[in-house]
């Protein structure tokens, strides 16, 4: 993956052609995805395509890239929500604070929905995939140094901090944030139910509630 820039009207085609993989992939999986198919489905030919990425390979790479910078763009919003700020004004109101701030990062639309199972079978195919692994296991390292220097900067202005190694913590937010979300595509696929996420990330919620405690809760 280049962070070399492009063109607004590249980085249109190259977004527009992600748009087009994500439902093909979200219903197909990789292996199935033909170009062809991605290509009809965004309005691109081949040419197209193979003018923004070397493979298909190279573009599940730019999308799990794309992921990322959606991911940090809902943590930087929630980072900045009066949520955490509330978070070092009412201690006793820690848990109800976690379990409102989780909620409010929950994937809401068949679009955001598409883009978990789209991840997820990206996720399957990179460990099939010898030619992206290592590739993969490197952005997912990078990624998750990255988030955890955005959640501790948020544990200092929230006056709160994790029971837990802040490697350990990465990888909980992780593994049942993605658990989570697939438990409610397969319970509510349209999105339509409050109800039905709010079940599917209770465990999760609990989970976070535990291991996040005021600083000097010790």
């Amino acid at each position: 993956m280049s962070d070399r820039p492009i063109s607004r009207r590249r980085a249109e085609t190259r977004e527009r052609l992600m748009d087009g993989a994500l439902g093909v992939i979200a219903e197909r999986g990789v292996l199935a995805a033909s170009v062809e198919e991605i290509c009809e489905r965004a309005g691109f030919t081949r040419g197209a395509f193979y003018s923004n990425f070397a493979s298909k390979n190279d573009l599940v790479l730019a999308m799990f890239s794309h992921h990322r910078d959606q991911l940090f763009a809902t943590v930087t919003r929630l980072a900045e929500s009066d949520l955490i700020r509330d978070a070092a004004e009412h201690p006793d109101r820690l848990g109800e604070l976690v379990e409102a701030a989780i909620l409010s990062t929950t994937p809401r639309s068949r679009t955001d929905r598409s883009w978990m199972m789209a991840i997820a079978e990206m996720r399957l195919y990179a460990a099939r995939e010898p030619a992206i692994r290592r590739s993969y296991l490197e952005f997912r390292r990078d990624s998750h140094t990255a988030l955890l220097d955005t959640i501790e900067a948020m544990a200092e202005v929230g006056d709160w901090e994790f029971a837990l190694p802040a490697e350990a913590v990465i990888e909980v937010l992780d593994t049942m944030y993605q658990s989570a979300v697939l438990q409610a595509v397969m319970t509510d696929p349209d999105g339509l139910e409050p109800d039905s996420a709010r079940e599917a990330f209770t465990p999760f919620i609990e989970v976070m509630k535990a291991i996040i405690r005021p600083t000097g809760g010790r």
